[in-house]
């Protein structure tokens, strides 16, 4: 390239500009200065040289799209990957298979009953420590070497540092079934919100949800600091060599203690706690808001050690419980409440049974009106044409064959039930054309429910000057209007009608 010293101050900076792809310098080609100035040996290492400079510039002022946004091509796939996350949920089980055949080692029962003992710690250190304490701050914990005892023993499960898995669970939280911005929304499947959130790069809305959520306040933040600055090394020690060390030094399975109480143990305890995102959002029952899709699941109550009923944490995820009930299987409640009995915790925080009981009543009370709306109760009342008490007699007379009735202001045409009445047709006969409520409501027989049901699809009509009794009726049965008061008189609060309750809602989501 020909030395800058040998051309003027001004013609430099017109080359530059000319370089940089100024639009208005671009109508003399770079080469008269070179051959103005230069030598003309060199003008075509010059002329690579711009043609370099100006690719380069270009390149640079195109905005790249995330690759999360990308498609995959085979030249691009292992950019989707995480691949630290890929490795420690997807490679260290297989690692563990290729160990146990190529050693074709047979596990000794003192090695499958440490294996169990030590996932059981494994998984109850991360529903304390991870999720009831540094999440949802359920209580307190006053001894700091206890926090660092549950963060090394959670490293074992190979699910990330408490920070990360933190910042991924409060944004689980606030953007539940969100489809763009929840980190592991079931709405993208069943594999995705099972593991592959974890495996694959998130898109730009989740991982801005998540660094958001990494703002929040964490306690014992040297603690937490010093796993997510350690975590790998912590992983490895804790979670595979030293049950390695454990079982050859006590029962000679050093083999078995790796394989068995290393990466088999590390993949149970992942795929148990990834279970909480995949099937407790797909399987089970919905007592106390079916808004959103977690789910109280028996079976996954047991696999995950109480982290199972989520439908019932989703709604009050402050409780250090799993659920109301006193006998409901939750070890990590019990293992809470010890501690506390121990003075290691304190500050449990409880939802009231009140407070639960009002939700589950909310939702029953939900699943009663949309199963009354689907049921047959007659033509509504205020479809129902109007006949005065002369019209409504003359048309009495002229129905030789039928009988028409009128309960409660309203007239019905009873002629298909007549024959079945268990009365006998003659009281049917004695009641046509008359006002047969006295008589419907208890002088002759207090009539049942189902009674009153079944009636009520024989309407034909209204008897003016009766406004008051179907009206009254017509609010008590219409499918479209909901009852306001309950038989006692007091006011039905439905899910989302409370007073305090905004329709119009913010950009800031609620807090986990």
């Amino acid at each position: 390239m020909i030395p800058e010293a040998e051309y003027p101050e001004s013609e430099l900076r017109k080359y530059n500009i000319l370089v940089s792809g100024d639009t208005a310098s671009q109508q003399d080609s770079p080469l008269q200065y070179v051959q103005e100035y230069g030598r003309q040996g060199q003008i075509a290492k010059v002329k690579k040289t711009i043609k370099k400079i100006q690719t380069t510039h270009t390149a640079s002022t195109i905005l790249r799209r995330h690759i999360s946004e990308r498609s995959w091509t085979l030249r691009n796939w292992y950019r989707h990957i995480h691949w630290k996350n890929f490795t420690l949920i997807i490679l260290c089980p297989i690692i563990g298979l290729i160990l146990c055949f190529s050693y074709n080692a047979r596990p000794y029962k003192q090695t499958l009953y440490f294996t169990a003992f030590l996932h059981c710690c494994t998984l109850m250190s991360v529903n304390v420590l991870y999720h009831r304490y540094l999440s949802h701050s359920s209580f307190d914990i006053e001894s700091e070497k206890l926090v660092f005892v549950l963060a090394a023993l959670a490293s074992g499960a190979g699910i990330t540092s408490a920070k990360n898995w933190c910042s991924s669970h409060r944004a689980h939280h606030r953007y539940c079934d969100v489809s763009d911005i929840d980190p592991h929304n079931i709405r993208r499947g069943f594999l995705f919100s099972h593991c592959g959130w974890m495996i694959i790069i998130h898109n730009l809305k989740v991982s801005r949800a998540i660094r958001e959520s990494k703002l929040d306040e964490l306690p014992n933040k040297k603690v937490v600091k010093w796993q997510a600055d350690n975590y790998v090394l912590l992983f490895i020690t804790v979670g595979l060599m030293i049950p390695s060390l454990i079982c050859g030094w006590f029962w000679n399975d050093y083999i078995g203690g790796l394989i068995y109480a290393g990466f088999f143990k590390t993949a149970l305890a992942q795929h148990s706690i990834f279970a909480t995102s995949s099937f407790g959002h797909t399987i089970g029952t919905r007592p106390y808001n079916d808004g959103k899709s977690p789910r109280n699941n028996v079976l996954l109550n047991l696999i995950t050690l109480g982290e199972g009923n989520l439908n019932f944490h989703y709604e009050f995820p402050m409780d250090y419980r799993n659920s109301n009930v006193w006998c409901e299987f939750d070890p990590t409640r019990w293992l809470i409440k010890l501690l506390c009995c121990l003075h290691c915790v304190r500050g449990l925080k409880k939802t009231s049974n009140s407070t639960v009981e009002m939700s589950y009543v909310q939702q029953q009370q939900k699943l009663i009106d949309n199963k009354r709306s689907q049921l047959n109760w007659g033509i509504p009342i205020e479809k129902l044409p109007v006949f005065s008490p002369d019209e409504f007699r003359r048309l009495a007379e002229k129905s030789e064959n039928r009988f028409l009735v009128v309960v409660s202001g309203i007239i019905h045409d009873i002629t298909p039930f007549a024959k079945d009445h268990p009365g006998g047709l003659p009281l049917i006969k004695a009641a046509h054309g008359k006002d047969a409520t006295t008589a419907f409501n208890g002088a002759v027989y207090q009539h049942s429910n189902a009674a009153r049901n079944l009636l009520a699809t024989m309407r034909i009509g209204a008897l003016g000057g009766s406004e008051t009794l179907f009206w009254k009726q017509q609010r008590i049965e219409n499918k479209s209007v909901p009852i306001d008061n309950d038989t006692d008189g007091n006011k039905i609060v439905r899910s989302g009608a409370q007073e305090t309750m905004n329709k119009i809602y913010g950009g800031t989501a609620d807090a986990a």
